[in-house]
């Protein structure tokens, strides 16, 4: 894993005791950044590296680009999928952080803090040109409510403020859970005494703010940009300020940075009516540390094949359910990875995909891809990941049949996958995740480790049997679950055993008089 800029001590800890070697090359140039790509399965950024077309070119055998911080404006994402290469990041890690430097920004502004500052530096105390403005009964116009937009929001009523906001990705109800009224971006800037950012940066909203928009503002207005620099359109800006069409601006981020020295964004850094700060609106001791810690834990995933919390170029967890919904993402990545090993059929074309309960409602195409990335695993010998599982499955015929249910059972939601001679069934608890059925047994076993599955005839000592044989391979037994279809008919037997059980104890087995089906299992670890 090579890491190529600063990263915090707590994200290296967590890939070191995965057993990933990571190589430190922050501060290298990109011609020896490009030399140590040659045999890295993973690279970590953070905003400087500019992760292009080229550069990914030098990694044959990268797996994974994570950005430890929420936008991927330097990594060529689309080239990264034709590779099949994961892209992460940390879309909610700095949230809190960039939520707080906004109203600091927003503070700074309102009571001259910096002005302020420099007067008692310099020996000056002449409070008269320091007449600041108070937020309450002010409005707040937020122009993207996500994640950290929705934090901003929630902050600003406790500061006693009126909250409009615009977003076409955004439900009314979703405003109304953080206290904001959805409007238009034209009427959010004529009614709003401040406005801040909160938007990605991408063709849609490259230049947003321009000279129309910033028209539309009062002269009293103030703009705030904590999210990207090529938002606004810098040079209109500088012209709405000189001829007063705005108060004043606060800039945490610019177009180009470090700007040079005649651009618009250090014109801008220059201009009495702003106060910039160098991008650091994520930039906490503890934002910085989740960020790395949640980076790292994600590479670890996806290096493992599972499915990783946060990828931006493969099906994406989104909306109030995510929460709800990425358990069993995990779940469904878990029966792929179950489903060839117990299966006892061939035929491996369409299956059944059938989401119980809570999670019927919900989008699939992240169950399905996780599902596909671990069933794939199983049966072809490519490098499979979430971002190319399904093109995968395109090629080897392979069709995934989205069923839904509101019925769940004794449960809140359940996933289950069918094949032609095969069904599972799972779910997700406060205590993790749980297998509940196999072929209609119903079972309760945590799909993890080594597991041994039987299917035998319903006699007494059979489990005695079972177990005798796996206690002289010196094989310990955890946890065991039997399951009948009726009474002296068949059962079937889940154990979840210390270590791999080897093909001669397996044959020994499956040579028990009554047993009819044995398979040995393996799984991801318990995360």
């Amino acid at each position: 894993m090579v890491v190529a800029e600063p990263f915090a001590e707590a994200g290296m800890a967590v890939l070191r005791r995965a057993g990933i070697d990571v190589v430190q090359m922050a501060g290298a140039s990109r011609a020896t950044l490009a030399d140590a790509l040659s045999d890295a399965d993973g690279l970590i950024v953070r905003s400087e590296t500019r992760v292009d077309r080229e550069l990914l070119r030098c990694g044959a055998r990268l797996a994974v680009v994570a950005r430890a911080g929420a936008g991927v404006d330097a990594i060529d994402v689309d080239a990264a999928t034709e590779a099949g290469i994961v892209v992460l990041n940390t879309p909610g890690a700095n949230t809190l952080a960039a939520a707080e430097h906004t109203f600091a920004l927003i503070l700074s502004l309102c009571r001259n803090v910096p002005q302020a500052v420099a007067d008692i530096r310099e020996g000056r105390w002449d409070r008269r040109h320091l007449i600041g403005s108070e937020l309450a009964e002010k409005t707040l116009g937020i122009v993207g409510l996500g994640r950290i937009g929705g934090a901003v929001a929630q902050r600003a009523k406790a500061f006693g403020m009126r909250v409009v906001a615009t977003d076409p990705f955004v439900s009314a109800a979703r405003a109304d859970s953080v206290g904001a009224r959805l409007v238009t971006l034209d009427e959010l800037l004529e009614s709003s005494d401040i406005v801040t950012l909160h938007v990605p940066l991408g063709p849609q909203t490259s230049g947003l703010i321009g000279a129309a928009q910033l028209a539309r503002l009062r002269p009293h207005a103030l703009l705030v940009n904590c999210a990207r620099g090529g938002l606004v359109d810098e040079e209109a800006l500088l012209k709405a300020l000189d001829r007063h069409a705005l108060r004043g601006a606060a800039l945490d981020v610019v177009a180009e940075e470090p700007p040079s020295p005649e651009s618009a964004s250090a014109r801008l850094h220059r201009h009495p009516k702003v106060i910039a700060t160098p991008h650091i609106g994520g930039s906490t001791r503890e934002a910085l540390e989740r960020v790395a810690t949640e980076v790292a834990t994600d590479v670890v995933n996806v290096l493992r094949g599972a499915p990783p919390v946060a990828a931006v170029n493969a099906p994406a967890l989104a909306g109030p359910g995510a929460g709800i919904l990425q358990p069993f993402v995990q779940l469904a990545y878990r029966l792929g990875v179950l489903l060839p090993q117990i299966s006892t059929s061939q035929n491996r074309a369409t299956y059944v995909l059938t989401l119980e309960g809570h999670i019927a409602e919900m989008e699939a195409s992240p169950l399905e891809a996780a599902f596909l990335s671990g069933f794939l695993q199983g049966i072809s010998d490519r490098r499979v990941s979430m971002v190319n599982a399904r093109a995968i499955a395109r090629e080897l015929g392979i069709v995934i049949d989205v069923q839904r249910s509101s019925d769940a059972g004794a449960f809140a939601s359940r996933l289950r996958v069918a094949g032609e001679a095969t069904t599972l069934a799972g779910t997700s608890t406060n205590a993790g995740l749980r297998l509940l059925e196999w072929n209609g047994y119903e079972i309760d076993a945590v799909p993890a480790g080594d597991l041994v599955v039987t299917l035998h005839r319903d006699v007494p000592g059979m489990v005695g049997k079972v177990g005798t044989i796996l206690g002289d391979a010196h094989i310990n037994i955890s946890t065991m679950q039997v399951s009948r279809n009726a009474f002296a008919g068949e059962a079937a037997m889940v154990l979840s055993v210390d270590r791999t059980v080897n093909a001669a104890t397996a044959k020994d087995l499956g040579c028990i008089e009554g047993v009819q089906f044995v398979r040995t299992l393996r799984l991801p670890a318990a995360s």
